[in-house]
């Protein structure tokens, strides 16, 4: 069947949020008979190619960035200066339909369909990094590990068992994260489950390697499992390490995550495993990823 239009897609933010947003893509260019093209942008968020972490998918395209595209993501930064010149330069390109970050609670709320927006259009541009509760599962088996990437999460997952949990802990970037899922209820929490199951080890994924060492020398190297990573995001070392973590939180038995994380709930889809969402003065908020959303 011929495609009826083409999406082009431009993920924004870190890992989790790229995928989610390609994951959600897939879909919406499946359900719409479109052709899904994706457009990868290295910045200092997530300074890696994509051909440098993931194996090319089947019949979806992905690029580097043109620089056509390029100058308008970079005049979004600037847009209270420029008077609505980038959405002018926008224009240029003659999108039918534009779907961008501040229009998620439209599509959340029920005011904006997505897929009817984009089923009716020809020429389609997405450039988001947000959640809009709109995938299939199977889509999150499309993301596969380089040769070399995929080695170290098969030998880390040797080392875990059924008993093997995961632990996802954001501190250093994400305000929200750091107050809402503090340190101390991963720890509370660890100690709750060893108390259930003196059996259970802990796989740790972290960009505090001080809450990395200290659950080592609380609980011990039989404990805790992790990878030795660069704890940097604008470095190629380091969204590898990234990639590492997501794939090998995904092998675990559940996850607790920390609040407002793409990440843990990425991890959870790829591996179809529940996701616990640790969140202060609140009981867990789960997410079991065993449905379409």
């Amino acid at each position: 069947m011929n495609e009826s239009g083409t999406i082009t897609l431009i993920p924004t933010s870190g890992l989790g949020n790229r995928l989610r947003i390609m994951a959600t893509s897939m879909k919406l260019a499946r359900e719409g008979n479109k052709k899904l093209q994706i457009y990868w942008n290295r910045n200092f968020e997530l300074n890696a190619r994509f051909d440098k972490l993931f194996e090319y998918p089947l019949n979806i395209s992905v690029k580097p960035i043109p620089i056509r595209y390029k100058i308008w993501i970079e005049m979004r930064q600037f847009s209270s200066k420029l008077f609505g010149f980038e959405n002018w330069y926008l224009s240029l390109f003659k999108f039918d339909f534009v779907f961008l970050d501040k229009m998620v609670s439209d599509v959340l709320q029920n005011r904006l369909n997505l897929q009817k927006e984009v089923n009716k259009a020809k020429k389609i541009l997405i450039c988001s990094c947000e959640e809009v509760n709109y995938f299939d599962l199977v889509d999150y088996q499309v993301f596969k590990p380089v040769a070399g990437i995929q080695k170290t999460i098969d030998n880390i997952e040797l080392q875990f068992t059924s008993s093997t949990i995961g632990i996802h802990i954001r501190s250093t970037d994400h305000a929200t994260s750091i107050k809402n899922s503090p340190f101390i209820l991963f720890e509370n929490k660890m100690d709750e489950e060893l108390r259930i199951n003196p059996e259970a080890t802990f796989f740790v994924a972290t960009d505090n390697e001080d809450y990395q060492n200290r659950l080592l020398q609380k609980f011990g190297n039989e404990k805790i499992l992790f990878h030795t990573k660069v704890f940097r995001r604008d470095v190629t070392e380091g969204i590898t390490g990234a990639v590492v973590d997501l794939f090998c939180l995904s092998k675990t038995s559940k996850i607790y995550g920390s609040y407002w994380s793409s990440f843990s709930y990425v991890a959870g889809r790829i591996g179809q495993i529940p996701v616990h969402v640790l969140k202060i003065e609140e009981s867990a908020i789960t997410n079991t990823n065993n449905a379409d959303n």
